[in-house]
């Protein structure tokens, strides 16, 4: 080999570095890479069709939402200024205690699909601390912006319910 053609080659090499590297950098991920992993609930709101707005577990609730990349999720979300119970002994709990705590959390868990195409995922809830849910099939649009995940739910009732994420860190 010459020296002419180690340049040649050279010069190519070094031009096409920064084209694989901007192709590779360009490549948008999948929905379904983008939502894998786990995030904190920043806020959960009811959109009622009298304009009015519902903070059904507060104005700044806790949970977590997982998603693993084999299509396994859980998600829960609890308001965050729940009461304490008067005995500190787990289940014994007085009957408007126990209310409070049903009323302020929701833990579902499943597996779940991604619709690339409509950005949404279909979940299948194999146990839910609301019993109704046990065996149902729901679906929640997805819209990620850095690390920014919506989940909005569109009942039949018209009144969207939109639950804002962020990454966890």
């Amino acid at each position: 080999m010459n020296l002419r053609s180690v340049i040649g080659m050279s010069i190519t090499t070094a031009l096409g570095l920064p084209l694989l590297a901007a192709s590779t950098v360009g490549q948008q991920q999948s929905l379904k890479e983008q939502l894998v992993g786990t995030w904190t609930a920043v806020s959960w709101e009811q959109n009622k069709s009298d304009g009015s707005k519902l903070q059904l577990y507060g104005a700044n609730p806790a949970g977590i939402a997982f998603f693993d990349a084999g299509g396994r999720y859980i998600i829960t979300v609890m308001r965050s200024d729940r009461a304490g119970y008067a005995s500190n002994a787990l289940r014994q709990g007085t009957a408007e205690e126990n209310k409070a705590t049903a009323d302020g959390t929701i833990t579902y868990f499943g597996t779940y699909s991604v619709g690339e195409a409509d950005r949404s995922i279909a979940i299948h809830i194999e146990g839910s601390s609301f019993p109704n849910w046990n065996g149902a099939d729901q679906k929640r649009f997805v819209a990620i912006t850095g690390d920014q995940l919506t989940l909005t739910v569109r009942p039949p009732s018209g009144e969207n319910i939109d639950v804002v994420w962020k990454r966890a860190k």
